[in-house]
């Protein structure tokens, strides 16, 4: 298969037939050229028709719409420039093309002239496929018909948080590239604007969202100037800048368009001209999911799945060590419980702490000898509430509780692991609470965490222990957040939702491990 692709599209509605077939042939990157030209190979005799912007815009929506629902896997990049300007010389592209897909039948002399003359970033020894099929999708929603001739802008901006970017993305850039003409200002999202989104602990890092969009720009239009930057408030550079003359908006934007305006008008500068895009419907979408395609319904996807973060290729691969792990009431116990149906060992941290804490144990010896007797209950076991009261009114003790008993916890949890191993287990799941704190990743080789939002796990604590809203903040408090568990994953579990859609998580995770793991033993 090549890495990269272009399409050669002369007839848009043919796309939606055009993009399985790509699919089987192309791995990573298809661009689409669409050249509205009746014949490929013009000479200077030949007249070249140019349609109104928004024509463009439709096809161009459609395009990726049709990607969406046929050729999700692939990076999709519908060339603007030669839409743009139909007398530039060359097609460009970042990404070498290694094979040319012609939405028509050409002669090998006339595909490989076009490839020679138009292509400028060729791989060695480029290839190409003709597709004979005249017959385009009869449901395929056409270009509208504009009674009003289109302005374009020296000076468009738009802004959002384009997480992972997606094809809705894509139209939403690729319409403020069609009515720009010099320069496009994009704001991103940062981070402390994000909190309230969903899964927003998987948000990729501002800066990375920057380069991916700076990126994506300048491979479709090379010719214009970008300027992609952070906003940290709703308004970014729309508040102050003068230059601007369009504002970019969705359908769900709109809204903040009009109150921009109203602000620039307050301040004494042009009112902007509003464009609004459609948003793209996401006809794969699940119950707890948005209706639109949209970055949180990637994100929820990215749940149970490998996240791509390196193993522990330190240790040994037998026993395999994955290790659970999650803020209080985050549901690991549940997803423990479900894992250890699908086959692994397993290691419960907590129940060793637990079991440490009573008489005659060496994690019962080390605390009473730091904490005095004042701790022990009548029954001579250690009260856990006077300890409790102790250590979480107190962050030393806390630290000095930990830094007594999490080595001896450690120790009593290998002994068990290779207890397991012995016993046949060749995977172990060791679940621990604290492990991001006690700095046991170096013990496993993934970490598997588990998430829910800080509100629900507020109300779970309450409910669950009996206690005040401020308590319960309290006690998550001095563990690590979500984000802090987050960057140490290489799986993500959410239990926000049924219970059924937890297991799908887990047994997804689990089917990738042993996919994983099954190179290993073959090889």
């Amino acid at each position: 298969m090549a890495t990269t692709g272009l399409l050669v599209l002369t007839n848009p509605t043919k796309v939606t037939t055009l993009l399985p077939i790509v699919n089987k042939h192309v791995l990573k990157t298809l661009y689409i050229q669409y050249l509205p030209e009746s014949n490929l190979f013009l000479s200077e005799n030949h007249s070249i028709t140019t349609w109104k912007l928004p024509r463009y815009a439709q096809v161009v929506a459609n395009i990726y719409k049709a990607a969406s629902n046929n050729c999700s896997r692939l990076d999709i990049r519908v060339l603007l420039a030669r839409l743009k300007n139909p007398t530039l010389a060359t097609i460009n592209t970042k990404n070498p093309v290694e094979l040319v897909i012609f939405d028509k039948i050409y002669t090998k002399k006339e595909a490989n002239t076009f490839i020679q003359d138009f292509l400028a970033n060729t791989s060695k020894g480029c290839s190409f496929i003709t597709y004979d099929n005249e017959k385009g999708d009869e449901n395929y929603n056409g270009i509208n018909t504009y009674t009003k001739d289109v302005q374009t802008y020296k000076n468009v901006v738009l802004g959002g948080t384009f997480d992972r970017l997606h094809n809705g993305h894509k139209i939403f850039l690729s319409e403020a590239v069609l009515y720009c003409t010099e320069k496009l200002t994009v704001g991103v999202t940062s981070t402390n604007m994000l909190t309230g989104k969903l899964l927003w602990e998987l948000i990729e890092p501002c800066p990375k969202r920057i380069a991916n969009v700076k990126d994506f720009l300048e491979d479709v239009d090379p010719s214009l100037i970008y300027n992609v930057v952070p906003i940290n408030d709703m308004y970014g550079p729309t508040k102050d800048d003068p230059t601007f003359d369009m504002l970019v908006v969705s359908e769900e934007t709109k809204r903040g368009g009009d109150k921009v305006n109203s602000l620039r008008l307050e301040r004494n500068l042009n009112k902007l001209v509003i464009h609004e895009v459609k948003l793209l419907a996401d006809e794969n979408h699940r119950e707890h999911e948005e209706c639109k395609i949209s970055s949180s319904n990637q994100r929820i996807r990215l749940l149970g799945k490998r996240l791509g973060k390196p193993i522990n290729k330190n240790k040994p691969l037998k026993p395999y060590i994955i290790g659970l792990t999650g803020g209080i009431a985050s549901g690991k116990s549940s997803v423990a419980e479900k894992l250890q149906k699908l086959g692994p060992g397993f290691v419960n941290c907590d129940k060793i702490a637990h079991d440490l804490y009573s008489p005659g144990e060496k994690g019962f010896q080390t605390i009473v000898a730091h904490f005095g007797t004042d701790i022990i209950s009548t029954d001579g076991s250690i009260d856990r509430k006077a300890l409790s009261n102790i250590v979480f009114n107190d962050e030393e003790q806390l630290d000095k509780l930990n830094k007594l008993i999490w080595p001896i916890i450690l120790e009593e949890a290998q002994k068990k692991i290779q207890e397991l191993y012995i016993q046949g287990y060749d995977v172990i799941l060791m679940e621990a609470a604290v492990l991001i704190q006690a700095n046991w990743q170096k013990e496993c080789h993934e970490i598997w965490t588990c998430i829910i939002p800080p509100e629900e796990a507020i109300k779970r604590i309450m409910e669950r222990n009996a206690i005040s809203e401020c308590e319960a903040k309290r006690r998550m408090k001095i563990q690590p957040s979500n984000v802090d568990q987050v960057k140490e994953a290489n799986v993500v579990i959410c239990t926000l939702w049924e219970h059924s859609f937890t297991e799908e998580q887990v047994r997804n995770a689990w089917n990738e491990l042993m996919a994983y793991l099954s190179q290993y033993s073959n090889s």
